[in-house]
């Protein structure tokens, strides 16, 4: 009667080894720990992240598990396939279509399911990663009105850009 916890518990631990490792061939683990603007698509998003165990894939299907998300639970959860992965430097993008652990990346297409992090993973057991915390202060806080009231939905729609890009 134990053992159906004992197997989640062994996968889970195995999932542990492959981050310790950074072993290519375990579960893929992978955390966004910022979203950059797309400079081909306007209005889009790269999640950029690093492969902490696993390879990821593009056309790959992953577990996106947001911030808020909680084990066990359906909330702040997706299954989504990747549309590509990109390897970010500077202001060059290069295609890629398999990434091994150890480098950071840029996946594309899983930017309307991620706010600022998450974790992706191809195991069902996998837990979310911790999410980075900041202990900083705003330097400059303003309020902003557009000039026509007509422009109201265009300053929204940046707001929302600038939230989505600024980590903190």
């Amino acid at each position: 009667y134990r053992s159906c916890s004992f197997i989640i518990f062994w996968t889970f631990v195995q999932a542990l080894y492959a981050i310790r490792n950074c072993d290519p061939s375990g579960p893929l683990m992978f955390y966004v720990s910022k979203m950059v603007a797309s400079p081909s698509n306007k209005g889009r998003f790269i999640a950029f992240g690093r492969v902490f165990a696993g390879t990821v894939c593009a056309g790959q299907k992953v577990r996106i598990m947001g911030p808020n998300h909680v084990f066990g639970k359906k909330d702040d959860l997706y299954l989504k396939s990747v549309q590509s992965i990109v390897l970010m430097i500077g202001r060059n993008v290069e295609p890629m279509e398999t990434v091994p652990a150890g480098n950071t990346v840029g996946l594309v297409g899983i930017d309307q399911y991620i706010l600022k992090s998450a974790t992706l993973s191809t195991s069902e057991i996998a837990h979310p990663l911790v999410s980075m915390k900041f202990s900083v202060t705003p330097v400059v806080r303003i309020i902003v009105e557009p000039k026509n009231p007509q422009d109201l939905p265009k300053l929204i729609e940046g707001l929302k850009l600038l939230t989505n890009s600024d980590p903190m």
